[in-house]
């Protein structure tokens, strides 16, 4: 994949992100009068922002090819496969994808 797609696909996601209850909730939260150390908030805020992001580049990969391994779906994130097997326990657990079989003895994960 070209960096330019990457670059697509990510900005694709990153837009996707913001609209999810978690990332709402943060945003939402910086609002309140609730005392939290800067440096922490952010680096919460961040990370959580990071992760609604790669969900959706992994959702978006299985909406565009269908079901997808793994493997698969690092291809066309370029993300670490520890860190997707990571989110599709928590899109898994949350409803979102759910598996839809094996292929060459690797489990396929789909949309639910």
């Amino acid at each position: 994949m070209s960096e330019k797609e990457n670059q697509t696909r990510r900005t694709n996601a990153s837009a996707e992100a913001l609209k999810t209850p978690r990332v709402r909730w943060i945003a939402g939260r910086s609002l309140t009068q609730v005392e939290i150390e800067s440096k922490k908030y952010k680096k919460a805020v961040d990370l959580i922002v990071e992760e609604e992001t790669e969900r959706c580049m992994i959702i978006g990969a299985i909406k565009e090819k269908g079901p997808l391994t793994v493997e698969e779906i690092s291809q066309l994130t370029n993300l670490e496969k520890e860190k997707i097997m990571q989110h599709i326990i928590a899109l898994r657990k949350k409803g979102s994808i759910s598996e839809a079989g094996e292929r060459n003895n690797h489990y396929i994960y789909q949309l639910s």
